[in-house]
Order: structure tokens, then C-alpha cells, then sequence
């Protein structure tokens, strides 16, 4: 699932909370010590990640590290997000919009030394393709065949004009030296840790898990080196500890911070925060994998989600101006559609259109629908009698801003005779809930690509047990996605795609309730040459690009590593810590969700 927010902070278990409060410097003394030699940028964060396997990548925090590692065919600007070259430096397509050829560059080297060629980008697509991971094949519809005629050139073939190719597919190329000649089963097992080969500006030689990852620089990266030598991502228990470590110097910029945290840090000595984009979305998914009416096989979802009036009575109960300004501190905006009003695709439905929050229209609708309250519980039953209306509500640890979410909108709910429980579990746990079907709704969220196909695919009926939320199911809107995605008009996809947005706002497969901002703070006593994406009110990472990591350096003009503040030695915080134990939370924080291991 991706979170992104999607995204965002981490939950603390009781002795994670203690132990930030009470010895602050405790994650300090897990994490590698800097070298004096060396430039090191330390990002700090709550998500862990699970692999580095770019075939089974879930969420943030693993595109985030396989993107400096690994390259793509294309790029995204770093202002507009519009594509630009990537391994390929230039494109063309046939007039009959059937063969798109690219130029591939000739200087980019593998991070064993072996050359990277047209012939490994043909088959990082094509084993994809061969051996269908559904996860990704969105981005190879309508392919007829991909070949690489030489080192430089490739060639992709498809059955129906598309601009698919140049949307750009979001795939990371693999070394076939390394990968060629795996089964399926072999590549999703495949750990790909220690002896990770990629072609980006940076090359994975450190993992400990739960605690950090460390990456060194790519002196030969076709790009231009990094200016620094290392890059380190460091996994605190909660939100309280990171900050306190970015306050000590122990990192340099820490991400997902949550709004009340990210207040105290405004005007602090040496600091500078940052509000970031909303790139994405936070949503609340209904259980609708429905057979006949009934659930499908082994799922537990409440047959009344199946009702539309009852998604929409929910709709209606939940008060997305209130959630904005008490949970996200006034950091967001109300949700409507599914693609961010960041990005050029958003379609914001008409006053008309718009579902207001009206809890006496709620509950009207419900009377009007037969759900009634027979037994005088304050709970509603199913038409008929029988079966109350009792919904299993699952929110997530990692996401402090879903719990506080999820207290609201039960409390909304009660007001419309509908019971939820808000039940917290970790990301990992809710991800196995949500590949059982074992849920009524869920808070999660989504980090949206800035071309719309892909965030459009996950609601179409074939990516049910895939990379559905909900497994929803419209054969008009999957006529329409498969239209957006053969036009050649660009005014006449959006219009498409303004449609299909329309669609599932009406349908309500599941609930935006806000689009957050990325809130970030960095040591800017230290470091400067990071980069914002896009332009305007962007990312500083977590971005759609290596732009920031390639180009952060210190302040002070040419010297070594930036000095960092001391605190209580790490070989003192080894002794307290031995013996705690600490409950690690999975990731938050996506643009992704769903690994084929896990669907397959």
C-alpha cells in the first residue's frame, strides 16, 4: 500500500515514546558515525524498508533508495515533473503511432563495471512482460515487442497507437547479467543485498534493518558525481525521536514530520523548515470485493459497503475541513479526486457535483435506504432487520495522523447510527489484512506519479488482488481508462481523465479525505544546494528525480564533512539500549503499494 503521508510519521509504541522523550540520543547510537573524510548526508525518517528487490518495492522509503540506485529509461523535470531524458536521450514514433524508437545513452556503466546497454533495458521490460508481474505491466499495456537492434537503440512496438512509453514508465532498469536467467520465483526471492548492481549516482553498501541504510556515492554516474560521498536513511521509532536528533545535528533534514512537531521546529537555531507539495493523498477504502452481493471467498468485508447510498451516507458524515485543520494543523487541503490539484490532471467537481458534509442528509438517505435502528441501540441494522451496522475500521501505528483521523470519523459515524472501532495496527500488518480482504474500511493513502495512468489503473476491474484498494468495478470506467491511454490528443485526455475522476467521486469506491503537504525540516547551518520539486512549494526528497542528492553540499566553501554537535556518546547509548525492546513500524509514506510476492 502506499502511504504516502502517504504518507506519514511513525507510531510509537509506549517504551518507543519513553525512550524519545527520556534519552533522545538513543537512535544516534544504532546509526553508522560519519567518517571525518567523508561528506554524509543523513536523511532521517520513521519507515523502515523491507527489501531492495525492484520487483517487489512497496512503498516510499524503497523507490526512494532504489531510485538512487537503479535508473529509469525516462526522467521527470525538476520544476515542471514533464518528462525528460533519462537513459534515453532522445525519442521519436512512427506515423502511424506504433513504433516509438529511443537513442540510449553510450556512457553509462553498470556498478560492477559491466556496460549498460539498450539490450538490458529490452530485457528489464521484457521479463516483466514474460513473466507478468502485475505490479507493473500498467506501464507495458498495449505492447507488441520491445528489442534492442544494437547497444544504443531501442525499439518498442505496440498493438494500439499510445503515449504510454513517454509517460514515462516508472521501471526500474535491471542488469541482465545479474537478473537474466531467473524464474519468476527465483526474481521475487531474489534478496539482491549485498551485492546490489545498479547504474544510478549512488550504490547500496550498508543495511541494517530497522535502524539505517548506507549508500556511497557513484564517482562515474553518467549524471556527474554527487557531491557528497555518502547517503545514509535513518529509521527512528517515532516522530519525537528523529526531531530531537535533527535539534542535536545527528541528522540533516528529517522527513514526514507531523504538524505539531514541525511548529516547534519553526524558528529554531540552525533549522529551516520546509513545507512540501501534496503530491498525494490520504483515503479511507471500503471492503467491496463482492460476488453476487456476498463477499468474495475468505473476505470479511460488511455487505452493506456493497450499497452505494451507504458509501455515500458515509461520505456525507465526515467533515473534511475539520480533519484538515485538527489533524493536519491547517498543513492540506480537503480531498475530492484522485489525482492532486498539484498537478495539471486534478478535476475538481462542480458545486453541483460536490458531496457536501450533512449529517441530517446522512442519515435521511440511510432512513430512505432501510437502514433503521430497530432495536434502539443507536445502531442501524441491514433492510429487513438482522445484521447491525458495525464496520471494522483499521488505522495504522506508523501514522499518527490516521489515528487522530480515524477518533474523528467515528465519532461522526456514531452520529449517523453506524459503530466503528478504530483498531491500530502496523503497516505490515495491515498490509496482510488488506491482501485477505479481512476489513470493512481502512485509512491509508496514496503518493500520485505526475502522469495520471498509472494512479487511474488502480481502480480498474483487473487490478482486483493487485493494486485495488477496493476491488472496484465499472466496465465504463475501464472502457475509459483504455481510452486516456490510446489518444494522441492531450486537451482530449483530459477530458477523459477529468471523467474517469468524476466517476469514481460519484461512485465512492473510497473517500479522499485530504491531500497533505510533505512536512520536512533540514540543518541549514550545514548544508545548502538542496532542490525543490516541483518549482513553487516542491519536495526536497522524496522526489520524482536524485536532484537534491546529487547537488547538497556544505555550507562552508570548500572543506570536509560538516561538523556535527555532539551529545552523549554512541558507545554509552549501546549499553542503555541493550536489553529495550522497541516495536520497528513497517513504512509509511508512498508512491507505492503492492509487491508481486505478495499477489502472486
Amino acid at each position: 500500500m502506499a502511504m504516502t503521508r502517504t504518507a506519514r510519521a511513525a507510531g510509537a509504541a509506549v517504551l518507543g515514546a519513553l525512550v524519545a522523550l527520556t534519552l533522545a540520543g538513543v537512535a544516534a547510537a544504532q546509526s553508522p558515525s560519519p567518517s571525518p573524510e567523508k561528506l554524509t548526508f543523513i536523511v532521517g525518517q520513521t519507515n523502515d524498508v523491507r527489501t531492495f528487490n525492484p520487483l517487489k518495492a512497496i512503498e516510499s522509503p524503497e523507490y526512494e533508495t532504489m531510485g538512487v540506485i537503479y535508473d529509469t529509461l525516462l526522467g521527470w523535470d525538476k520544476d515542471t515533473m514533464e518528462p525528460v531524458p533519462g537513459l534515453a536521450t532522445e525519442w521519436s514514433v512512427s506515423e502511424d503511432g506504433l513504433t516509438w524508437t529511443f537513442k540510449i545513452r553510450d556512457d553509462v556503466t553498470w556498478s560492477d563495471g559491466q556496460p549498460l546497454t539498450a539490450r538490458d533495458i529490452a530485457f528489464t521490460f521484457n521479463f516483466i512482460l514474460e513473466n507478468n508481474f502485475s505490479a507493473l505491466t500498467s506501464y507495458l499495456t498495449f505492447t507488441d515487442e520491445i528489442t534492442a537492434p544494437d547497444d544504443t537503440t531501442l525499439v518498442w512496438k505496440t498493438t494500439k497507437p499510445t503515449t504510454a512509453p513517454i509517460a514515462p514508465p516508472f521501471i526500474f532498469i535491471m542488469p541482465e547479467h545479474v537478473w537474466g536467467g531467473m524464474s519468476k520465483e527465483e526474481a521475487k526471492q531474489f534478496p539482491n543485498f549485498p551485492d546490489t548492481v545498479g547504474s544510478g549516482p549512488f550504490r547500496l553498501v550498508e543495511w541494517k534493518k530497522g535502524d539505517f541504510w548506507r549508500l556511497e556515492a557513484n564517482e562515474d554516474y553518467w549524471g556527474g558525481a554527487p557531491v557528497i560521498d555518502e547517503l545514509v536513511f535513518r529509521v527512528f521509532k517515532n516522530d519525537e525521536a528523529m526531531v530531537q536528533a535533527l535539534r542535536a545535528g545527528e541528522i540533516d533534514i528529517a522527513y514526514g514530520i507531523p504538524p505539531t512537531l514541525f511548529a516547534s521546529l519553526q524558528g529554531a537555531e540552525g533549522i529551516t523548515t520546509h513545507v512540501g507539495a501534496a503530491l498525494g493523498f490520504t483515503q479511507m477504502s471500503f471492503g467491496q470485493c463482492f460476488w453476487d452481493g456476498k463477499p468474495c471467498k475468505g473476505a470479511t468485508h460488511h455487505p452493506a459497503l456493497a450499497d452505494p447510498d451507504v458509501r455515500r451516507a458515509v461520505a456525507m458524515a465526515i467533515d473534511k475541513q475539520a480533519l484538515v485543520d485538527r489533524v493536519l494543523g491547517g498543513f492540506g487541503t480537503p480531498g475530492t479526486t484522485v489525482i492532486p490539484p498539484a498537478y495539471p490532471w486534478h478535476y475538481e467537481p462542480s458545486p453541483d457535483e460536490l458531496i457536501p458534509f450533512d449529517i441530517a442528509g446522512a442519515n435521511a438517505l440511510l432512513d430512505e435506504a432501510g437502514y433503521l435502528d430497530t432495536d434502539g441501540d443507536g445502531v442501524r441494522e441491514m433492510p429487513g432487520g438482522g445484521r447491525p451496522l458495525e464496520f471494522r475500521f483499521i488505522v495504522r501505528t506508523e501514522d499518527p495522523d490516521s489515528v487522530k483521523a480515524g477518533q474523528l470519523i467515528s465519532g461522526w459515524l456514531k452520529q449517523i447510527g453506524i459503530a466503528t472501532n478504530p483498531e491500530a495496527v502496523t503497516d505490515g500488518k495491515l498490509i496482510d489484512l488488506w491482501l485477505a480482504n479481512d476489513f470493512d474500511l481502512y485509512i491509508w493513502g496514496w503518493g500520485v506519479e505526475p502522469d495520471p495512468d498509472f494512479q487511474l489503473s488502480t481502480y480498474t476491474t483487473d487490478q482486483c488482488l493487485v493494486w485495488s484498494d477496493t476491488c472496484y468495478s465499472n466496465p465504463e470506467y475501464d472502457e475509459l481508462y483504455i481510452r486516456q491511454k490510446t489518444t494522441a490528443s492531450r486537451e482530449e485526455r483530459k477530458q477523459i481523465v477529468d471523467e474517469m475522476q468524476r466517476i469514481l467521486y460519484q461512485d465512492i469506491p473510497e473517500i479522499v479525505l485530504y491531500y497533505d503537504n510533505d512536512l520536512m525540516a533540514y540543518r541549514s547551518d550545514r548544508w545548502t544546494g538542496l532542490v525543490e520539486q516541483p518549482a513553487g512549494q516542491g519536495n526536497l526528497v522524496y522526489q520524482y528525480g536524485t536532484y537534491t542528492y546529487r547537488n547538497v553540499r556544505p555550507v562552508s566553501a570548500g572543506g570536509g564533512a560538516p561538523t556535527r554537535e555532539g551529545g552523549i556518546p554512541a558507545s554509552a547509548w549501546i549499553g542503555i539500549v541493550v536489553g529495550l525492546v522497541v516495536v520497528i513500524g513497517a513504512v509509511v509514506l508512498a508512491r507505492r503499494r503492492v509487491s508481486e510476492e505478495d499477489r502472486a
